[in-house]
C-alpha cells in the first residue's frame, strides 16, 4: 500500500469524519438479526437492498449524487451487490462498511452502534403494496412473538393483507392472541375484524380514546403481556394525529411503535378526526423524544421505502418536529393535503371492525 493509499478503514473513518451518510440496506427485522442481536449504527438511514429484484428505494438517498454514501449490511456483501447498481444510477462515491457479521471495518462506527435484542422477542415488518396485489396503503404491519410461549401479537393488520399475515404466523409456528391498533385509520380498513373471524380466541385492542369499539380499551400507562404475564408493550397516548392515537413501547425491542404520529422525518397530517398540531407536537415532544435516544422508530407508514429510525435521528433531522412548536403549527396549517382517498370507507368499518 503506497503512502496516499487508504485502507478500507481508514476510508470509511475518513468519511465519517467528514459527515458521510450512513445507509443501512438491511431488512429492519428479526430476518436480519445477527445471532439473534440487530445493530443499528446512530444516525443511518434504512433503505434495503431488495435482493429478489436487485433495487433498493432511491427516494431514500441524497439528490446529491457526489456526496459519500457508507454503506453496511451484515457481512457486506449485500453492498457489493447494491454498489453496481448505485453506480448506474450516478451515484459515484460509496464505500463498503461491511456489518455486524465481520469485525474488520463495522468497528469503526465505534459507539455509533447500538446493539438489540431481537432473539427473546422476534419482529416481523411487513408492507401493504400498491393495489391489486395488496390495498395500496403503504401501512407496516408488525408481529411480535414470543420465544418461550409462540404467542404472537400483530400490530396495524390491512384488511387486505390477512391471508399473508396468518401465512407468516403459521410459518413460525405461532397462535396469534392479539391484534392491536395504534388508532382509528382513515386510509385502509383494518385486517383486525376478519382476523377474529378466523382465529379463535383472538382479542382486539384499541385507545379507549378512539371511539372505535374493540375488545380491550387501551389507556395510558397500561401494559400488554404475554399469557403468561410478562409484559411486551406499554401503551402511551399520543394524540395529534386523530384524538385517539397510541404509540407502543416495546423495551424487550428497544422500540416503539408509533402509528401516525411520528414517522421518519415526517408526522401524520392533523386536519381531521379531531386532529391537532399542538397536541401532536406535545405528544413527540413530551412522551416519544423522551425514550432512550436509541429507541427504534418503527412508523405505520413510509412513502420512501425506509424501515426504520431512532428517537435521537427524528430529534435532530425531522424537518418538521426539529423546530418550535410555532413553527411546526405553521408547517401543518399550510400543508393543503387532498382529502384521504379511502376516509369514507374506511372509517366507518375500523368504528366497529374491532369487536
Amino acid at each position: 500500500m503506497s503512502a496516499e493509499e487508504l485502507s478500507p478503514v481508514e476510508e470509511v473513518k475518513k468519511a465519517l469524519d467528514g459527515g458521510a451518510l450512513v445507509i443501512d440496506i438491511r431488512a429492519a427485522d428479526s430476518s436480519d438479526a445477527f445471532k439473534g442481536i440487530f445493530s443499528v449504527v446512530d444516525g443511518s438511514i434504512s433503505a434495503p437492498w431488495d435482493r429478489a429484484n436487485k433495487t433498493m428505494p432511491l427516494s431514500a438517498f441524497p439528490e446529491d449524487k457526489t456526496a459519500t454514501i457508507v454503506l453496511h449490511c451484515n457481512s457486506g456483501r449485500r453492498v457489493n451487490a447494491a454498489v453496481p447498481f448505485l453506480k448506474e444510477k450516478g451515484y459515484i462515491n460509496l464505500l463498503n462498511a461491511g456489518g455486524p457479521a465481520e469485525s474488520e471495518v463495522f468497528p469503526v462506527f465505534g459507539e455509533r452502534i447500538h446493539k438489540h435484542d431481537f432473539e427473546t422477542v422476534s419482529i416481523t415488518q411487513l408492507f401493504d403494496g400498491p393495489k391489486p396485489q395488496g390495498g395500496g396503503s403503504a401501512t407496516y404491519t408488525y408481529i411480535l412473538a414470543d420465544s418461550k410461549t409462540k404467542e404472537a401479537i400483530i400490530i396495524d393488520p390491512v384488511l387486505e393483507q390477512v391471508d399473508r399475515d396468518l401465512e407468516v404466523i403459521s410459518s413460525q409456528g405461532l397462535t396469534l392472541t392479539q391484534a392491536l391498533n395504534t388508532h382509528c385509520h382513515a386510509d385502509h380498513i383494518t385486517g383486525t375484524g376478519e382476523l377474529k373471524k378466523r382465529v379463535g380466541g383472538l382479542r382486539s385492542a384499541i385507545s379507549a380514546a378512539s371511539g372505535a369499539k374493540a375488545d380491550v380499551m387501551l389507556k395510558e400507562g397500561e401494559s400488554i403481556c404475554w399469557s403468561d404475564g410478562r409484559p411486551l408493550l406499554r401503551v402511551l397516548s399520543t394524540p395529534g394525529h386523530t384524538n385517539g392515537c397510541v404509540s407502543f413501547v416495546c423495551e424487550p425491542l428497544g422500540a416503539v411503535f408509533t402509528g401516525d404520529v411520528l414517522l421518519i422525518g415526517g408526522c401524520g397530517r392533523t386536519d381531521f378526526q379531531e386532529g391537532s398540531a399542538a397536541d401532536l407536537y406535545d405528544s413527540v415532544h413530551n412522551k416519544l423524544f423522551t425514550l432512550p435516544d436509541d429507541t427504534i422508530v418503527y412508523p405505520a407508514h413510509d412513502y420512501k421505502g425506509r424501515l426504520r429510525s431512532t428517537i435521537k435521528t427524528e430529534k435532530i433531522t425531522n424537518p418538521r418536529l426539529a423546530k418550535s412548536k410555532e413553527e411546526f403549527a405553521q408547517i401543518m396549517a399550510n400543508l393543503n393535503l387532498p382529502y384521504p382517498a379511502q376516509i369514507d370507507r374506511a372509517l366507518p368499518a375500523n368504528l366497529v371492525c374491532g369487536c
